[in-house]
């Protein structure tokens, strides 16, 4: 009886070490992943504040430099389609290593880019870094629904996607003292109307003067700007060696083997069962990205240089009201996911965006109290529109390995387009690019509507060749026993 109960004993403590155990590897897989898409946000938000800055040191104006946007797009759309192709042709593949080792890369792209002269340059370089980022995108988030599902993967995606608005809520912080330092000043208007010329002359960045009697190390200028760029792409290089090594350690295998009841083990569907649910969804992602990057990409130059006419710390402080709303969306959405509906949250977003934003093109340019309400409260709803779409989604088909590029398609486009679209109308009415934020909210409205649709469309399909089997097999079942019959009356 003794002996029994040791073994009863010694079978409970070894279930709790291997609990412990597991929880240990999942947080620090979690942790790893989360650290390494702060660094997304980093890599992404940190041409902002520096754009002049670039612009500047490619000898080039605002307009050419922005070129750069539009590389990083085409990366991203093609960097998440690479992930996916790999994966799906080879199956031993450790999607881990490649993930540390392009994080790798990123950061050597961020570490580089202070210091190239030549636009083509710069605009090669940021692609390079828009590929890395769209097959780390792509291949994170396929990392999480692969081992813990459509359903125990939700808190995950949407912590991966806090991740990536910390960052980029950083990066202004981070690149704020250096700009200072290196006396960058704003002496002007900066409104389209203009032009771009005094664009440029209206903010200078102020280089020390050099004594050039003598070569001496100390006369080679190190603009304070680079260190923007060399403290995040280092950070970048650090988290990728730490990423790396753990893959090296199989902690996705070991995280794996304690899951593996939530582990996604549907088949995928083939192209031809699913393309027509892709179509709005590539639409839905569309619409979502360009919703978050158009506003928060303009609302500083609306609040400047509109009705509202806001001076310059004011419109900084709009722009942070922006990314807070954000991050606190984001970061409930952690917890919200595990006691709402994906398609309840997302029903409550895009209410929420198009209300928001309709609100705002009615009273916002004369009303400024509308114009702080709106966008904090349009930061917080657009917030989880991504992460949770990807929940959406993979509850309707598998979307862990072949198909995790599809998000990036209409992420990519937005991106491509409506950015460019927005600066011509911000050229003619700064104020007007509100209205192209409010129809991609409404429009959104009308895509998720039609996936909706299409969703309960394959499920009463799939119901009914369910039933159709059942019959099938029932009615064999009813000839066997006829044919059974027969053979025995015939004895």
């Amino acid at each position: 009886m003794k002996d029994k109960d040791k073994g009863i004993t010694d079978g409970s403590t070894a279930k709790k070490d291997d609990s412990k155990k597991s929880r240990i590897w999942v947080a620090t897989m979690v942790g790893i992943i989360s650290l390494a898409r702060i660094s997304h946000g980093l890599f992404i938000s940190i041409t902002g504040p520096t754009l002049l800055f670039l612009a500047e040191n490619v000898n080039t104006d605002v307009a050419k430099v922005s070129y750069i946007f539009s590389g990083r797009s085409a990366g991203i759309l093609v960097g998440a389609a690479i992930f996916s192709a790999v994966v799906n042709r080879y199956k031993e593949f450790n999607p881990l290593l490649s993930l540390g080792i392009g994080l790798g890369v990123n950061g050597v792209v961020l570490f580089i880019t202070p210091f190239l002269t030549n636009l083509w340059g710069l605009v090669i370089a940021t692609t390079v870094g828009g590929l890395m980022f769209g097959y780390l995108d792509a291949g994170m988030q396929a990392v999480y629904l692969r081992l813990w599902g459509e359903k125990g993967s939700r808190p995950y995606i949407q912590s991966f996607h806090f991740g990536f608005s910390v960052g980029a809520a950083l990066a202004p912080l981070i690149a704020q003292p250096f700009l200072r330092e290196a006396s960058l000043t704003d002496s002007g208007s900066t409104c389209p109307d203009s032009g771009n010329q005094a664009l440029e002359s209206t903010t200078v960045i102020s280089v020390p003067e050099v004594n050039t009697t003598a070569a001496t190390p100390e006369d080679f200028y190190f603009n304070p700007v680079n260190w923007c760029f060399v403290i995040t792409g280092t950070y970048t290089i650090i988290i990728a060696i730490i990423m790396s090594v753990l893959a090296l350690m199989n902690i996705e295998g070991k995280v794996a083997s304690h899951n593996v009841e939530t582990t996604e083990s549907r088949p995928e569907e083939p192209l031809k069962d699913v393309w027509v649910f892709f179509i709005p969804l590539c639409f839905y992602y569309f619409c979502c990205v360009s919703s978050e990057i158009v506003y928060q990409g303009y609302i500083y130059v609306v609040a400047l240089c509109s009705d509202l006419d806001f001076d310059t710390d004011q419109a900084s402080l709009l722009n942070f009201t922006f990314w807070t709303g954000f991050m606190i969306g984001r970061g409930s959405g952690i917890f919200l996911s595990n006691y709402f509906k994906p398609g309840t949250i997302i029903v409550c977003d895009l209410i929420g965006t198009t209300t928001a934003l309709t609100v705002m093109s009615i009273w916002g340019e004369y009303i400024p109290l509308v114009t702080w309400l709106v966008t904090f409260f349009h930061g917080l709803c657009v917030a989880t529109l991504y992460s949770t779409g990807v929940s959406w989604t993979s509850q309707v088909t598998n979307m862990a390995v072949t198909y995790i590029f599809v998000y990036n398609i209409g992420n990519a486009i937005g991106a491509m387009t409506m950015m460019p679209a927005g600066g011509a109308l911000v050229e003619n009415d700064p104020f007007s690019v509100m209205y192209l934020v409010n129809g991609t909210c409404a429009a959104n409205i009308v895509f998720f509507g039609l996936m909706a649709l299409i969703s309960k469309k394959r499920k009463q399909n799939s119901v009914t060749d369910i039933l159709a089997i059942k019959r099938e097999e029932h009615n064999a079942g009813y000839e066997k026993e006829d044919s059974e019959f027969d053979i025995a009356t015939s004895f």
